[in-house]
C-alpha cells in the first residue's frame, strides 16, 4: 500500500444517520466522563452539520492527534454511509511547516554567512543541504502513516459503523504485512 497525504475510506453502516450521529455524540460523553484519560488511546468525534471528524490519540495528552478521519455523513441506500478520507491533521501540517521554514531560514543563514565571511568555509557551505536534508527527513517522517495507527482507525470505524462494505484499506495492510 501507498502511504499517501489521504487514505480514501468508505464505511456503510445499517444505523440511520441520526442513529450514528447519536452513537458518536454518547461516545464522546463516555470519553469525557472518564477520569484518567492522560496516555490512553482514545477516539474524538466532532460533527458540523453532515461533516464528522474523528481525531485518533495513541496517547491522550502526551500527544497531540496524529491521524484523523474526516468525512460526510451521508444517507445510504439501507442505512447510512461514512465516506471520506484518513488524513494528518491540521496541527502536524503546521508543525510541518514549521520544521520546514526554521531549516529553510537556518540553511539562508549559514550561506549568508560563509558568503560574507572574508575567507570561504566550505564546511559552513556543506552544513546548508545537511540541515536541509535533516528537516526534510522529519517532515516526511511525520507525515508517513504509521501503518499500527491506521489499521486501528480502520477497525475502529469498521467497528463503530458495523460497516457492512468491503475492507479495501484492511485488505490492502493485510497485503502489506505478507510482503
Amino acid at each position: 500500500m501507498k502511504r499517501a497525504i489521504k487514505v480514501p475510506v468508505t464505511y456503510e453502516s445499517n444505523f440511520s444517520p441520526e442513529e450514528l450521529e447519536e452513537k458518536m455524540l454518547e461516545e464522546n460523553r463516555e470519553v469525557s466522563t472518564s477520569s484518567n484519560l492522560k496516555g490512553r488511546e482514545i477516539f474524538l468525534w466532532s460533527i458540523e452539520g453532515d461533516r464528522v471528524q474523528l481525531k485518533f490519540y495513541h496517547s491522550y495528552h502526551s500527544d497531540m492527534c496524529d491521524t484523523m478521519f474526516d468525512g460526510t455523513l451521508n444517507k445510504g441506500l439501507q442505512g447510512s454511509q461514512l465516506d471520506g478520507f484518513i488524513k494528518k491533521p491540521a496541527g502536524i501540517w503546521g508543525v510541518f511547516w514549521t520544521i520546514l521554514a526554521v531549516a529553510l531560514l537556518i540553511g539562508a543563514g549559514i550561506v549568508l554567512a560563509a558568503l560574507m565571511s572574508a575567507e570561504i568555509q566550505a564546511g559552513l557551505i556543506l552544513l546548508a543541504p545537511l540541515v536541509l536534508a535533516v528537516a526534510a527527513f522529519i517532515g516526511a517522517s511525520m507525515l508517513r502513516f504509521d501503518k499500527k495507527r491506521l489499521a486501528q482507525i480502520n477497525d475502529y470505524m469498521r467497528e463503530f459503523t458495523a460497516s457492512q462494505s468491503t475492507d479495501v484499506l484492511g485488505e490492502e495492510l493485510a497485503e502489506d504485512e505478507r510482503d
